[in-house]
Order: C-alpha cells, then structure tokens, then sequence
C-alpha cells in the first residue's frame, strides 16, 4: 500500500470501541488506556473521546462484571461454558460460543481489539475484517493460523490492522517513515526499498541457560520472565522463543514480507522493539517503554498522537544496548518460524495448533519444556500442509494438527515414565 492509497480521513471525534478479551491483560490495559485518553479529551489535549460498546470475556465474569458496570451502555458477550456467580445484565448479554462474533456484527464499531488468546480469537478476527472494521490486534494466532484468510477480508473491505504486539506496533511506526504518516497494515507486497527487518527478544528466563538445563526446566522457572508480565501461555512462549516465531509468521502477514526478510535478536534490555534496514544500509529503529499501554494507546490514536502514560525512557540511565543472535540449538522456534513462512499453505495453522498443544501438556507437567518445540517440528514433519481456504477449513487443520500433537506428546510421556 503506498501512501496515497491509504486512509486519510481524520479521526472521528467519537470512536466506538469493541473489547474482546477484555478480562486479559491486554484487555484491561485497553480499557485503562482508553480512560487516559477521556481524560485528555476532557481536557481539550486530545481530538477524540472513546466510547466502549462491547465487552467479550472468556471464564473471568467477576471482571467482566465490574467492567460492564463501568460501561453501562456497553453490550457484554461470555462462551457457553462460562457460568457466571456474579450477575450480568440480561438484556446486554450475549451468552454464546460465538459471542465475540456477534458482539462485532451487532454494535459494528469503529474499531475492533482482538485480545483473545489463541484460536479462540479468529473468527472474531476475521469477522471484523469482512465488515471493513479496523482492527487493534493483540490476537497473533489469527495471522498466523489464517493471515491469507484476514489480511485478504481486510485488503477487500478496506480494513486497517493496526498492531498491538510491542514488536509489531514498533515496525509498522518504522513502517510511517517509509510509506507516510497515514499508512496502516496490512500490506500485500512490502516496498521493494526494504532489505530486512528485525524484532528483538528478550531472550526469556534462558537466555544465559545451557542447552541441558533448559531440557529440564520447571513451570515455575518457565513463567519467571525477566521483563513482561504475562499469561501463562504467553510466558511459555516467550521461554521457547516460540512467541518470537510466532511474530515473525504475524510480520509476515502484517507487513508482507518474505522469510529471508525477516530476523530476530536477543535484546535484553526490551527497550528497542524493531528494526527496519532498507537496500542502501540505513537503519531505521523503534524503542520505547517496556509497558504494552504504548502500544495500544498508538493503535487507538493513529495517527495522532497524545500524552504518554508511564514514565518517559531515560537513555542516560538506560546506559547501553546490547544484541545477541539467537542459538539455534537452544531455541530452534525462530528456524520453524522460517520454514513454515517458506512453506505456506495451512503450515502456519498447524505451527499454531501444535504448540498450543505442548504448551498444555507441559502446563499438565505431561511433557519436557524441551521436548515443546520437537512437538511443533515433529507435527509439521507428519501433517500435510494444504491452504485452507475458509474458516471452516482453518478450524479443521487447526484440530487436525492438535490431535496429531497429542499423539505425539503421549508417546514423549510414555518415554519419560
């Protein structure tokens, strides 16, 4: 997308806003930002006011509660298997499986945060960037199961989406140096200037590990990141470096680049996010708080700007930055990242499908922390990777890949007895 082909239309002065995955921290961090951003409305330091018309939880309804009480107007949505002890406005709930989904199709909002973890999050997704709904995502499994699927519904319907991820919100703000101060993703083919781009890693808990002692880790060892607090799941993640794979596969999508365009590094310090080198050697970075608030307060204000929330980086004290590559041999998820963008088809999905599957079963202490990401490579070995071209189809490999998984990591169980 070149800059005159991109939205120009200035921010509305009353932004309707959708939050899935309100509950998350993602969500509550969204619903804090938007407070921030009311207040400096109210003050005349910021041209929009937001107003929240949908809240969608998954099994935390004491939250969802509270916060439907803060949003009175707002319609609220739970799963089916959600059973509440706190009680929720009948006549504003939506109690179903596809409450996300509806929650969209009903209140149409002028933007959409996708922070429901997992699978769970596509359809809401995608359903988003059919209405041509813009679309603050926090969600990366839905790029990576099906980046085809959205990111055509969003070029179709004219839909932004605007990254919500540190990593990816940082490179799309490199992104406005190259293509104007209005562009948004998703982009089809990345301009032909860009040599590479880089997100950073904090490397996890171990980074400074051996090989063998990772072997082995603990849950609790695991779920001890040095920077971000987290789910577990994303904290698993971030342990394996599965979390930067699965952002590499996301830029892919975001950004439309190619696998030999993409690279990440250890950054211990988190305080540089990405990094964007054109053809002539210039390097153009991003850095910032390590506090996700600046992320998704830059999605829900683009392309203006406001007041910060936490405090300003301070490069004096922040002294210097240090990068490292990756090991492969400790953390082989960036290497699979790499094949599955190469690969194509549905290998994302079942990328996607079979880590969420080791990760459960190390939750379950079931399987090795090492044995996480032999589980991802082993299902791609044995699944045949064909593009799925609907939703239906997307859910159906996803569920495919899961239960070969689970095969898997029954026969690695049965070894360790």
């Amino acid at each position: 997308m070149s800059p005159d082909q991109s939205n120009t239309n200035s921010t509305p002065e009353t932004m309707r806003v959708a939050v899935l995955g309100s509950t998350g921290s993602i969500g509550t961090q969204t619903l804090d930002t938007i407070t921030h951003l009311n207040m400096l409305h109210k003050q005349g330091q910021h041209p929009t006011h937001y107003e929240v018309v949908a809240l969608a939880a998954g099994s935390n309804t004491t939250m969802l509660s509270e916060q439907s009480a803060q949003h009175p107007d707002a319609l609220i949505g739970v799963s089916s298997a959600s059973a509440s002890s706190e009680p929720l406005d009948q006549r504003r709930l939506i109690h179903a499986d596809d409450a996300p989904t509806r929650l969209v199709e009903e209140t149409r909002p002028d933007l959409v945060v996708g922070a429901i973890v997992g699978i769970a999050g596509l359809a809401s997704t995608l359903r988003s960037a059919e209405l041509g709904i813009n679309l603050a995502l926090a969600n990366k499994e839905s790029l990576v199961a099906a980046g085809h699927l959205v990111t055509h519904a969003a070029t179709q319907s004219g839909a932004s989406i605007l990254p919500v991820d540190s990593e990816h919100a940082g490179l799309w703000q490199c992104m406005l140096a190259l293509m104007g101060p209005h562009y948004t993703p998703p982009t089809l083919n990345a301009p032909g200037s860009i040599r590479k781009v880089t997100l950073t890693a904090s490397g996890g808990p171990f980074r400074d590990r051996s090989l063998e002692s990772i072997e082995h880790a603990t849950l609790q060892e695991a779920l001890d990141h040095p920077t971000w607090s987290m789910g577990k799941k994303v904290s698993i993640d971030s342990a394996t470096l599965m979390n930067k794979a699965l952002e590499l596969i996301e830029a892919r999508w975001l950004f439309g680049l190619d696998s030999d365009q993409l690279d990440a590094v250890i950054h211990p310090q988190s305080a540089a996010h990405a990094f964007l080198e054109t053809e002539d050697g210039s390097i153009v970075a991003h850095l910032g708080p390590t506090d996700m608030r600046c992320a998704i307060q830059h999605a829900l204000t683009h392309p203006d700007r406001a007041s910060m929330q936490p405090d300003p980086m301070d490069l004096a004290r922040l002294g210097s930055l240090d990068f490292r590559a990756i090991d492969p041999d400790r953390f082989p998820a960036i290497g699979l990242a790499k094949s599955v963008i190469a690969r194509g088809g549905s290998a994302g999905a079942v990328f996607n499908a079979a880590n969420e599957a080791a990760v459960e079963a190390f939750l379950r202490n079931e399987l090795n922390f090492g044995s996480i990401t032999r589980i991802v490579s082993e299902t791609l070995e044995s699944f045949d990777c064909e593009s799925a071209a609907t939703l239906d189809e997307v859910l159906a490999v996803h569920q495919a890949a899961k239960d070969l998984a689970n095969t898997l990591i029954t026969k690695h169980s049965a070894s360790r007895a």
